[in-house]
């Protein structure tokens, strides 16, 4: 056997396959290349990598590919193992092994398959047992005059201490041109107005309607931020509380049915009927990393300043809550624009860079995150890391979805952090010729926000969202190499001008008009200008940082800090925050409550206005 694997081995080498095991092998170059580019691409929003959700397979494929990559660079490793800065990244829960639900009625006992209930991410551990409660879709809407936990004669329902069953979306959930309780249908905002009832547990089925039998049971979820609502939840098949309904004279269609024409709520407790489950979840943590290179600059002090050159590599794996995708089937979400588009940027400006190195005077750091899609956890990992803290970082510049270049359109973000940058933009686009969109802001959704938490200039190139953004079809082949190729031109050409410059960019913090914020969801009206830490996984919403000219600034809240209690309402995670500033109006006054190094601090805040 050993023999016939050396001779194939043999066979292999003289084909030449196994000394070019990638594509880019075949079109290596130094200088930025749209076939570069392609390859790179290709390689990394191949089927083999399967989306790189952080811990898989793919992810470990990709970080070796960029690690080789960038050894063949000759870039300085500057993880703690090579080149990945390694860390534990928490992907949300999964089951444990004592799940369990049954029903107690006049007949006994009605133990509930494990194949016909699951418990959800959204849930906190632990038994539930009381009376039975059927409320509607568990909505509570006091600007429509509507209270699923009122019973058909108007009379509200005490469900305290008793297991409710709600059903998911809303009454007008299937009207898509007035669907008026839309901003009611998240879960979330369901079980924020929920716990204030303090029910023991909450049964959750899917709601009949005329257009499908639909009765599959909901996914776990992978929410890397915990909702701790702190009470047990779980999903029910619609079968299972409907024939406890039929049994007794109450037929879930005809009930959904009026609901759903005459928005009267009909709350009701079953009378003989009580529910006992326990939730069992389990931290689902992986193994992941980010990937770190340093091109060490030439001159002996400015090398000593280090710009960093980043994009992350990750993309959602085969969907998840993150995906716009509407289909059932479980597909691969390639992630080609999004974002081994940026990727294949770093990789590119590395090698060019390195080949120039002795022209280089300041040095390079060249980084690929993992965990952006999820919340930019690699970047604030490193941002909070030991190994952040070895470099003299000046500025930051990321790459983010620059592979769909479009009528010449190129939007920048981060263009107020510094005053470096608007008239080097400008002056460089006068090569290019660029049709460029700028946002002052340093804080948004992709990784230049952790550095600019950090206060630190930042600058992002992006060429725009797509049809296929975070779907199956953002694949390879949709790719505007040559487009791109032109974007990492510009973008060199801005690297190596801080790189060699006689000064630095100068961090400049963004003040912004209060109707320009957007940084809240759309349905609330009211801004604060905190910046949420994503990657923080215990109880409270934790605060990255805070708008310059924000509430948030002005009456005192500062990044680290995190929010226990907002007015009246229990802060356990950024949902319970975003559903309490629903409950606010601009102009009002609210006592903020956050832990500070291990204190409580109790701040006023007045609202500010989107």
């Amino acid at each position: 056997m050993k023999k016939i694997f050396i001779f194939i081995s043999l066979l292999l080498l003289q084909s030449g396959y196994l000394l070019s095991q990638y594509d880019i092998d075949k079109v290596r170059n130094n200088d930025i290349t749209k076939e570069e580019v392609y390859e790179h691409v290709k390689y990394l929003a191949s089927d083999k990598l399967e989306g790189r959700y952080p811990g898989t397979n793919g992810d470990i494929l990709a970080r070796q590919y960029l690690s080789r990559e960038f050894q063949k660079y000759g870039l300085k490793p500057e993880g703690d193992s090579a080149y990945i800065q390694r860390f534990d990244m928490n992907n949300g829960v999964k089951a444990g092994s004592m799940n369990s639900a049954s029903f107690t009625g006049l007949n006994g006992v009605i133990k509930v398959s494990d194949k016909d209930f699951t418990p959800l991410a959204v849930s906190s551990n632990g038994k539930a047992e009381g009376k039975l409660v059927f409320a509607g879709y568990g909505i509570k809407a006091d600007n429509l005059n509507y209270n699923d936990f009122k019973d058909k004669n108007g009379n509200e329902i005490n469900v305290e201490g008793k297991v409710i069953v709600i059903m998911r979306y809303s009454p007008t959930y299937m009207n898509t041109s007035n669907d008026k309780f839309s901003a009611f249908e998240p879960l979330r905002a369901k079980l924020s107005v929920i716990k204030d009832l303090k029910p023991a547990g909450i049964i959750i089925i899917t709601p009949p309607d005329n257009n499908s039998n639909d009765d599959d049971l909901m996914e776990i979820g992978n929410d890397i931020v915990r909702n701790n609502t702190g009470i047990p939840i779980i999903n029910v098949r619609r079968s299972i509380i409907a024939s406890l309904m039929n049994e007794r004279g109450y037929f879930l269609n005809l009930i959904t049915s009026d609901i759903n024409s005459n928005f009267t709520p009909n709350c009701f407790e079953f009378p003989d009927v009580t529910a006992s489950f326990n939730v069992d979840l389990q931290d689902d943590i992986s193994k992941t990393g980010n990937v770190i290179g340093l091109l060490e600059g030439s001159d002996p002090v400015l090398k000593n300043e280090v710009i960093v050159v980043g994009a992350h590599f990750d993309h959602l794996g085969y969907g998840g809550s993150n995906s716009m995708y509407s289909g059932k089937e479980k597909l691969i979400h390639h992630g080609a624009d999004d974002n081994a588009s940026g990727t294949a940027g770093v990789l590119e400006l590395a090698q060019k860079f390195s080949s120039e190195k002795k022209n280089i005077k300041r040095s390079i750091l060249f980084l690929c995150f993992t965990g952006e899609e999820e919340g930019l956890i690699g970047s604030s990992y490193f941002t909070k890391s030991e190994k952040f803290k070895e470099f003299n970082i000046v500025a930051m510049i990321n790459m983010d979805m620059i592979g769909r270049l479009k009528d010449n359109k190129l939007i920048l973000n981060g263009t107020g952090t510094s005053s470096f940058w608007v008239p080097e933009i400008e002056k460089l686009n006068k090569t290019y010729n660029f049709s460029i969109s700028m946002s002052p802001d340093g804080f948004g959704p992709s990784d230049h926000s952790s550095f600019y938490g950090k206060n630190l200039p930042v600058l992002m190139f992006f060429t725009d969202l797509h049809g296929d953004y975070h779907k199956p079809s953002d694949t390879y082949d949709k790719i505007n190499t040559e487009g791109e190729a032109k974007v990492l031109k510009m973008v060199y050409d801005m690297t190596n001008n801080i790189a060699n410059g006689q000064t630095k960019p100068e961090f400049t913090k963004v003040v912004k008009k209060e109707e320009e914020n957007k940084g809240e969801r759309k349905s609330v009206r009211v801004y604060v200008g905190t910046v949420p830490d994503f990657s923080y996984t215990g109880d409270g919403f934790k605060i990255s940082g805070v708008q310059a000219g924000s509430p948030a600034e002005k009456y005192g809240l500062l990044a680290g800090d995190i929010m226990i209690k907002f007015g009246e309402k229990e802060i356990k995670n950024i949902y319970d925050y975003t559903a309490a500033l629903g409950e606010y109006k601009p102009g009002q006054e609210v006592d903020v409550t956050v832990k500070r190094d291990d204190k409580e601090v109790c701040l006023k805040v007045t609202l500010g206005k989107k």
